[in-house]
């Protein structure tokens, strides 16, 4: 078998210790590919469970034993292969279902690799960052939304806009930072908390998990900015 067939057949073997089980659990929800790997491993285990008990059940019609019994027989193996394919399906079910992990990252790819312009004024380069941001071009946009954010007025753009930079290029820590800079402003309608929902969920470091659902729920109770996907998402996570 291969080394990741060797680590799934562990876990379900019970050769994994309790702190390596919840590892595998939550690789589970987080890797939607092994996850398929799991549930391919269930299907081919409870396939060849199959085949040996139809080979038991060959090698019993071949004696002398009572047709009663090989009718039970029949029977026990029918149910068992029965509960193998009801417990595969209920695997693949749930690990098909993306997990708001999955969905805040396909959010950030689909709705965050481009920015809009801003009227707001005195913005020529508020307008420069931008133009790097949407080119790609995150260290030069880094810098101007730094030196940005740095000055008055349009601080909360600036501010924004470098979470962003961050969140989209992986640095997490640091696009908290800025994400909770933006929530201190007395905004009318402040994007600081979900943006932060997102940048704790893509981090999925200790009690993130937990966070990102309070900043969600208040998003939702609120009506703040990303409201609609707050609302989405909560189905997705398990309290």
């Amino acid at each position: 078998m291969s080394e990741i067939s060797d680590y799934i057949d562990d876990y379900f073997t019970g050769a994994l210790s309790a702190e390596e089980k919840q590892v595998f659990a939550d690789r589970c929800v987080s890797d939607n590919a092994f996850a398929q790997e799991v549930a391919f491993y269930l299907g081919a285990r409870a396939a060849l469970k199959a085949q040996l008990q139809d080979q038991k059940q060959q090698e019993l019609a071949a004696t002398t034993v009572p047709k009663a019994k090989v009718r039970r027989i029949t029977l026990y193996l029918a149910a068992a292969v029965l509960t193998g394919i009801l417990a595969l399906a209920g695997w693949w079910i749930f690990f098909s279902t993306p997990s708001v992990q999955q969905l805040s990252s396909q959010y950030i790819k689909e709705h965050l690799q481009q920015l809009g312009a801003t009227m707001h004024s005195g913005s020529d380069s508020l307008q420069s960052g931008i133009a790097a941001y949407n080119n790609k071009d995150y260290q030069q946009a880094e810098a101007i939304f730094t030196a940005l954010s740095k000055q008055e007025p349009g601080t909360p753009d600036a501010v924004k806009y470098l979470g962003l930079v961050y969140l989209v290029t992986g640095k997490y820590d640091a696009a908290i930072v800025q994400f909770n800079r933006l929530i201190q402003y007395p905004l009318y309608a402040n994007p600081g908390p979900f943006y932060k929902a997102l940048a704790l969920l893509q981090r999925n470091g200790p009690g993130d998990r937990q966070q990102a659902l309070a900043l969600l729920e208040e998003v939702r109770s609120n009506q703040l900015p990303g409201s609609k996907q707050a609302n989405e998402w909560l189905k997705n996570i398990s309290p």
